[in-house]
């Protein structure tokens, strides 16, 4: 429908361009109106037109072209020339006529072979539709199938160029239908013009625009016409190439199934490749040796053309060249020329050296993967020769960005030949346009063979794609399996980073780099993981041990434990790291900055350490001793290498770094005894006897049971206050951790409260 409405829209357009060229023009110009309406040309499925009415169609648009080349042929006569057109107005008039001289010729060619396009697709389809199978019988080669596949491959790219074509011509046509529409405007402008001049010297210079605007219209209309007729024949071109796509496709499928790859054909694809690099290296070593002469050619001509500018008169302005100056000069440069094609012959040989080689390797590996069961093997033979696939594109983009330059010195050095007059200077012209020549047919031999090796890719990789299809699902489960254990080996593999290490091989050191690989680090790990509770459940054993078979303190067996276990995990690191084989030099690996913040952390603990060391020698405490230090006040629960634990009254522990011990006030209430003196104080009223009061406080002292009988509790009368007696009564108690001496104090006076009640005494407030 869509080529339908095509055609009714040209048709209007062409239509109300005929009748107003016909109104207007008659015979004054010798041409035809305009160029008859051109319908699109039926589709593939549409009935094709009689042979009858494209011929007719022909020898009118040949007539047509004739009057327009005969009208061209007179623009300029004198006699035929408009008095009242202007110079730039007759040039318009002969480019008008000059393009629709060319549209015709377009037509006729585009009719010619939409209709061998037809033919083709007539053919094509009735050959698909009479092939039944290839008449020899299966198995088929190898060669056969990739035949089969270079021809569809062919037939793609050719579709894809195909369709890019016809978007061109679809842009072209609304280009073209958009020129046309407004030529037809201009023209209803200039025919309403010529209908309100009175004036007929007037009249004649508007009949003359008048017209020039027709020829536009006729112009526009034939172009619009070519634009829609090389559309219908791409368009049949496109057609038949589906259709003779869809044919190899079919050969191929009734192939594919069938196809064997012998060791016969695999030795086949031997030779040829060996003849291939044999012939090859013969013309490289022929390249070399020729290289070799063309280098001596190169400086006899730079030796020669020196001579002569040597010999050349010294003033004060340059003088120009010589004819023997210019002829050495271009001897030098066509000498210069042939040198770059041998160097650059040489350089394309190796490449194709080197296509041969991996299309050689290819072909192995192809072999090996059409006769293994295992998709493991196939995949890893595809992904160790995907990135060929990437250096082959490459290398064919280079190869084509270089002709392309190649191509552009040649055109410039044609221009230098144009404009160049006399013999002398186009013969080395020409030598160079043969030279530059040469080198781009060596670009676009080198290209071709490219090409070749890169289809050849394609289809081992495109073959490799369908096989993988076609694996049942257990396959692709092993195979998903064998890709997770490549990839965690792979990662198991990987390298972090690599570390210098020396070792040492028939008594001779060897310096070289180990790689630390994420194996070794995970292994590393493990052991550390492992031997680190290992290493926590000797410390143990050893500091039990210490206490139960040699009879040590508790807190020098603490610490012996401690340093047990500092010394078992530093041999720890060494084994685990000289086990999966990691150089201890791997530490330098982390530069000054590691001991940088070594230094100024080991600053502070390093000292701590020292005093720790130094507090279990000197032992100004000991574990379970009653201290004070920094307004902390408790017992000491833990003695370790950088700080000790103290517990006070209420339950809390503090962790006191070791060197507060010795730089700072430390109060030791059990350094050398366990037995300490606590005070308290009241007040008696003045009426009370003294003495009564001092027996009664002593001995409500001794009846304390935690109160020690000795040293006996000491009664002082302290002084005379305003309103009482002062006395203290001073008792001694035993430091343990049972023993709190908060709460005896606080016995103590309930106790003195009740007593001084029962004999009728008042306790004042000591003040």
């Amino acid at each position: 429908m869509g080529q339908n409405c095509f055609s009714m829209v040209l048709c209007r357009r062409c239509t109300v361009a005929s009748l107003v060229l016909s109104l207007l023009l008659g015979h004054s110009l010798n041409l035809p109106a305009q160029a008859p309406p051109v319908a699109a040309p039926p589709g593939p499925q549409s009935n094709q037109p009689p042979p009858a009415d494209a011929e007719k169609q022909a020898a009118e648009w040949r007539e047509k072209r004739e009057q327009a080349q005969a009208a061209l042929n007179a623009v300029g006569a004198p006699a035929k020339a408009a008095p009242e057109a202007t110079q730039e107005e007759l040039q318009e008039r002969r480019a008008l006529l000059e393009q629709i001289v060319r549209g015709y010729d377009q037509q006729l060619g585009d009719l010619q072979r939409l209709a061998e396009a037809r033919q083709r697709h007539a053919d094509i389809v009735r050959t698909s539709n009479e092939w039944k199978g290839f008449p020899e019988p299966p198995p088929y080669t190898v060669f056969l199938a990739d035949q089969l596949w270079d021809a569809a491959y062919s037939l793609r790219l050719t579709m894809e160029g195909l369709q890019s074509q016809l978007e061109l011509l679809t842009l072209r046509f609304e280009r073209a239908r958009e020129a046309l529409a407004a030529a037809e405007e201009r023209l209803r402008q200039a025919a309403e013009r010529l209908e309100a001049v009175k004036d007929p010297a007037q009249a004649g210079r508007e009949r003359w625009l008048r017209d020039l605007a027709a020829l536009r219209v006729q112009a526009a209309s034939v172009a619009v016409g070519a634009a829609q007729l090389s559309n219908t024949r791409v368009e049949e071109e496109l057609a038949d190439t589906k259709a003779r796509l869809a044919y190899e496709q079919r050969r191929l499928e009734a192939v594919a199934p069938h196809v064997v790859f012998s060791e016969a054909d695999l030795d086949n694809v031997r030779a040829r490749l060996a003849q291939e690099r044999q012939r090859l290296e013969e013309e490289l070593e022929q390249t070399l040796a020729e290289r070799r002469r063309q280098s001596t050619a190169v400086q006899e001509a730079e030796r020669r053309f020196e001579s002569l500018r040597s010999k050349r008169p010294t003033r004060k302005t340059p003088a120009a060249e010589t004819p023997a100056m210019a002829r050495a000069k271009a001897a030098v440069e066509l000498a210069r020329a042939h040198m770059d094609n041998l160097v650059l012959q040489g350089d394309l040989l190796q490449q194709l050296i080197d296509v041969v080689e991996g299309e050689r390797q290819l072909w192995e590996s192809r072999f090996v993967i059409t006769h293994t069961a295992e998709p493991g093997q196939a995949r890893d033979a595809y992904h160790r020769f995907t990135p060929l696939f990437g250096n082959f594109r490459a290398a064919r983009d280079y190869l084509r960005q270089q002709a392309g330059i190649v191509a552009e010195q040649i055109s410039e050095l044609e221009n230098r030949l144009r404009l160049a007059s006399r013999p002398r200077q186009r013969e080395p012209l020409q030598q160079l346009v043969q030279a530059f020549h040469a080198r781009e047919d060596a670009y676009t031999r080198a290209l071709r063979r490219v090409d070749e090796a890169a289809r050849f890719m394609e289809r081992w990789r495109t073959e490799f794609k369908e096989q993988q299809k076609e694996l049942p699902l257990s396959a692709h489960f092993d195979d998903w399996l064998a890709r997770a254990a490549g990839l965690i080996q792979d990662l198991w593999s990987y390298e972090v980073f690599s570390a210098e290490d020396t070792i040492e091989v028939e008594g001779k050191k060897i310096t070289g780099r180990r790689s630390v690989t994420v194996g070794k680090i995970v292994t590393a790990l493990g052991i550390l993981v492992i031997g680190y509770a290992v290493c926590l459940y000797l410390a143990r054993l050893i500091g039990r041990l210490a206490v139960t078979r040699l009879g040590m303190a508790p807190e020098v067996a603490n610490l012996i434990r401690q340093w047990s276990q500092a010394f078992l995990v530093t041999i720890l690191i060494v084994v685990s790291f000289m086990w999966v084989k990691i150089p201890l030099t791997i530490f330098a690996f982390f530069g000054g900055a590691f001991a940088i913040g070594v230094g100024f952390g080991a600053q502070t603990l390093l000292k701590n350490v020292i005093s720790g060391i130094l507090v279990l020698i000197e032992r100004p405490l000991r574990v379970g001793d009653l201290i004070e230090v920094d307004n902390v006040r408790g017992r000491v629960t833990s003695i370790g290498l950088r700080s000790s634990t103290v517990r006070d009254a209420k339950g809390m522990e503090t962790l006191i770094p070791n060197s507060a011990f010795l730089e700072r006030h430390l109060t030791n209430w059990t350094y050398s005894s366990r037995i300490s003196r606590f005070s308290l104080r009241l007040g008696a009223p003045y009426g009370a006897s003294s003495q009564q009061v001092m027996d009664l406080l002593a001995n409500l002292a001794l009846q304390h049971p935690l109160v020690l009988k000795q040293p006996h509790p000491q009664v002082l009368l302290d002084e005379f206050g305003a309103q009482a007696r002062i006395f203290t009564l001073n008792y001694w108690l035993e430091i343990r951790p049972d023993v709190d001496p908060s709460e005896v104090a606080s016995e103590l006076r309930f106790a003195i409260e009740q007593k001084f009640a029962e004999a009728g005494l008042k306790v004042l407030p000591a003040a």
